[in-house]
């Protein structure tokens, strides 16, 4: 293949062009040996880091800042013998725009302290089997202002963040947990991975970078603080499978944990049960009622 639309950044190495959509992480001035200005940009998802150079401030069509999603063609040449890679236009464009057509597999690495842990989470999020569900998941964490901040984010309070605590071994930890249940549909598994993942995104608002309480982590709980990153996706969700909506807007707000960051796994098998009982009935309700309506406009 010569050239692609959104490759994964470890395989571009394979093409002659690209282009795509992807986290820009620095973007340094330098000068060449005569004195003409280059720009080094490194892009970066959950695969690799790459370095990208520019040599004409023209291709920047709109202004940005490092740590932003951009929309970036790329094209490889040779220079004396050496390879690089040279872009051929750049720009920021809306969040929302770009989101629609990613996953999290977008999520830079270079940021993450733990790259290995990303890719897991990455992999745990491919095992999502409902389209709706995964792109739910991935607009939540392709927010503005989220993604960097759940890939550095602690799981507990005033304890130094490490590879054992952080919310991606946190995602990892409750997802091999609840999915060590065989009997969990293929339905319940996707809810069960999507929950894993986004159970506690309300900590990268709760705590700060040095994990200590913010201001309104001091008085908001964690659940309400989740609730309030998802709600957009939410809504999104609701328009595309009112079902999945329904579930897990109970699920995200319930949260499962104590304050001793234990996991009651019994009570999430029920109210996965007890949720999918619900929504049946409802749908029982919703179509008897159509049909008396249609009974009763018969009858006129």
């Amino acid at each position: 293949m010569l050239k692609s639309i959104q490759p994964s950044l470890s395989k571009v190495k394979e093409l002659k062009r690209f282009k795509g959509r992807y986290f820009l992480v620095s973007c340094l001035q330098k000068h060449s040996k005569k004195g003409e200005p280059i720009w080094e940009i490194c892009l970066s998802d959950s695969t690799a880091t790459i370095k990208v150079y520019c040599f004409d401030q023209r291709h920047f069509f709109s202004s940005f800042k490092a740590n932003s999603l951009v929309h970036i063609e790329v094209c490889a040449k040779s220079h004396h013998g050496k390879n690089y890679l040279r872009c051929v236009y750049l720009e920021e464009v809306a969040q929302y725009k770009l989101i629609n057509k990613l996953d999290i597999s977008s999520l830079p690495s270079s940021l993450c302290p733990y790259p290995s842990q990303l890719k897991e989470v990455v992999v745990l999020f491919y095992r999502i089997t409902n389209k709706h569900l995964k792109q739910f998941v991935s607009q939540t964490l392709l927010q503005p202002d989220v993604a960097t901040k759940y890939i550095n984010c602690p799981t507990r309070v005033k304890v130094k963040q490490s590879e054992t605590n952080c919310l991606l071994s946190q995602a990892l930890l409750v997802a091999a947990k609840l999915l060590s249940n065989q009997s969990l549909s293929v339905e319940q598994r996707d809810l069960a991975i999507a929950f894993s993942i986004l159970h506690e995104i309300g900590k990268i608002n709760k705590y700060t970078s040095d994990s200590t309480l913010s201001a309104i982590g001091v008085r908001a709980d964690i659940e309400d603080l989740s609730m309030d990153i998802c709600v957009t996706p939410l809504t999104g969700l609701k328009n595309t499978s009112p079902q999945l909506h329904y579930q897990l807007r109970f699920l995200l707000s319930f949260g499962f944990v104590s304050k001793r960051s234990s996991f009651n796994l019994d009570s999430f098998y029920s109210c996965l049960d007890h949720l999918s009982a619900s929504w049946r009935n409802k749908q029982i309700q919703a179509g008897s009622a159509k049909t008396n309506r249609a009974i009763a406009f018969a009858s006129l």
